[in-house]
């Protein structure tokens, strides 16, 4: 568990046994990769100042080289912006971007040993560690005021619906009125700017769609 980056406990909690996050939930692709954002921003690789995204290097350090796909699109976007990088990602027409992005988080946590193979039936499946992800569930029912990583990864699971599914819900009233609390924290701010792009996107699609 040690020194996991957000996108790769976000992962995580959110990967399936074939090793994939929903199709149906728009909301854990976008967290993945607002993860993936912060990540980055804690490296000194960008910096996100409100909606603006500000590249500081091109170059990724040795223990994030699986974000190199997300860094590429962000460097190839005119406007590096919150919500044109929620617009890349966010279309089905780039949903190979989000499985690539998946796929290179889920083969670092491999590496790790925080993931493991097994035969199931005819297929493979991709089971994450069972006490490395107790003990973030643990840190997120116990979390410190100051912990500022365990109130990051808090919010992105809260948004994208995840909370309920590892946290009583007695412990998540507690934990939920902390993430009320924050909401003014970039993090929060920076997270509803990408999923209310989302949701832009997504009732613009289904408009197309209807007409």
């Amino acid at each position: 568990m040690n020194n996991l980056s957000f996108s790769q406990q976000y992962l995580l909690f959110t990967m399936n046994r074939q090793g994939k996050i929903s199709s149906l939930n728009y909301y854990v692709g976008m967290c993945l990769v607002m993860a993936g954002l912060l990540d980055l921003q804690k490296a000194n690789v960008l910096e996100l100042n409100n909606k603006e995204v500000i590249l500081l290097s091109n170059e990724l350090p040795e223990d994030l080289q699986y974000l190199d796909c997300l860094l590429e699109k962000i460097t190839g976007l005119k406007k590096k912006r919150i919500e044109a990088i929620a617009n890349a990602y966010g279309t089905t027409f780039f949903e190979k971007d989000i499985k690539q992005l998946v796929s290179q988080i889920r083969d670092s946590l491999i590496e790790a040993e925080e993931v493991s193979i097994k035969k199931d039936s005819h297929a493979l499946a991709y089971i994450a560690k069972e006490e490395t992800v107790a003990k973030l569930v643990f840190r997120l029912e116990n979390m410190n005021p100051l912990d500022r990583d365990g109130l990051t990864l808090a919010i992105l699971l809260k948004k994208s619906s995840i909370l309920k599914k590892y946290i009583e819900k007695e412990n998540r009233k507690i934990l939920e009125a902390k993430i009320r609390e924050a909401k003014n924290e970039p993090v929060s701010k920076q997270t509803n700017t990408m999923i209310s792009q989302l949701d832009w996107l997504v009732g613009a699609m289904a408009t197309i769609t209807i007409v």
